[in-house]
């Protein structure tokens, strides 16, 4: 089947786009990995006003839709997709779906989500008696179910879903309107240990080090004057270009993918100083810069991760911070001019 998505909504149905049949009510069909959310989407559906079908072999889908789309307003079918046979089953389906122009959504997640999930509700796995444990029962059925992965015409990851942006990402779908990317830009102390959850990682411990400056070294990377410091600095300035341009780069493909997060992570020593001013000046620029570039809505969040921690260790170690703060502090500005950039060998 092929993109982009046909428009869907319970308040205004689409008209037919293939095949002799008119689809007058409108159809979403579900397929995807144990744990992935099909359960979820189903309730988020429904909430949405459509009538939800959960565990239906592909060869009973026609007929129920058949019998229940003169009655019903929507409909959202959940696939079960277990046996083999059901799976032998699936092409014809296929066929028919492209036939009537009805979206076939495959939801997934990382492995070690689905395992997580799983573990915490205590549910079984359809193939846990048939391998060695849980993680290998997951794998297992992701290469099962590949061939309906790539049969499908809208593709969900739910790893760092919760209900409510779950239930965005459907209303996008049927909505027929462009996702969202909700983009995450962290800052991190690798002293403190590095974020699972990042997809792209950056390591700017090479870059001039603030908590060597006395004058700075109770500042943090949100303070101007360190900003200032920091981008003085050659090499600051061509990481933070390199940086920007390979998001500028990397951004259209992660937007034809559908990811509905992406967390890009920079980390430093301790996650106070160098790591939180380019993320500071990333989602700075980014909010200036990719909304003129034509790309879709972008909620852009920033996490400084390990800030506290790194400032309640420096004051158990040197104490207090001075007096000597910047402007947002209501403090007195340091002279960046007497403080000297580490040069880099």
């Amino acid at each position: 089947m092929s993109w982009p998505p046909t428009r869907l909504s319970p308040r205004d149905p689409p008209s037919p786009t293939m095949g002799s049949m008119q689809v007058t009510t409108p159809i979403l069909v579900i397929a995807g990995l144990t744990g992935a959310g099909k359960t979820l989407a189903i309730q988020q559906l429904e909430q949405l006003g459509y009538v939800g079908l959960e565990g239906i072999p592909p060869a009973h889908v026609v007929s129920l839709v058949e019998a229940m789309r003169p009655h019903h307003a929507a409909l959202a079918i959940s696939l079960n997709l277990r046996q083999p046979h059901y799976l032998e089953q699936l092409p014809t389906l296929d066929r028919w779906l492209q036939e009537q122009g009805i979206p076939f959504l495959f939801l997934e997640a990382r492995p070690q989500v689905l395992l997580n999930r799983l573990s915490a509700h205590r549910r079984s796995h359809p193939r846990y008696l048939t391998t060695c444990g849980l993680l290998e029962a997951i794998e297992q059925e992701h290469l099962a179910l590949r061939p309906a992965r790539e049969r499908c015409t809208h593709l969900l990851d739910t790893s760092d879903l919760n209900s409510q942006q779950l239930r965005q990402q459907l209303e996008a779908l049927i909505e027929g309107i462009p996702q969202p990317l909700n983009l995450s830009l962290v800052s991190f102390g690798f002293k403190y240990g590095v974020p699972a959850d990042a997809n792209l990682m950056f390591d700017v411990r090479f870059l001039p080090n603030p908590f060597f400056q006395p004058q700075l070294r109770h500042l943090t990377g949100q303070d101007p004057v360190l900003q200032e410091f920091l981008f003085a600095d050659p090499v600051t300035q061509s990481t933070y270009r390199q940086i920007f341009s390979l998001i500028q780069e990397f951004w259209p493909y992660y937007q034809a993918e559908r990811r509905p997060h992406l967390t890009l992570a920079i980390g430093c020593t301790g996650g106070q100083h160098r790591s939180v001013a380019l993320v500071e000046r990333l989602a700075q620029d980014l909010r200036a810069t990719l909304p003129g570039q034509g790309l879709p809505d972008l909620n852009i969040q920033v996490h400084h991760r390990h800030l506290l921690d790194s400032q309640r260790e420096l004051e158990a170690r040197f104490g207090p911070p001075p007096a000597v703060r910047s402007p947002d502090s209501h403090g007195t500005l340091v002279a960046t001019a007497a403080i000297p950039v580490v040069p880099h060998g």
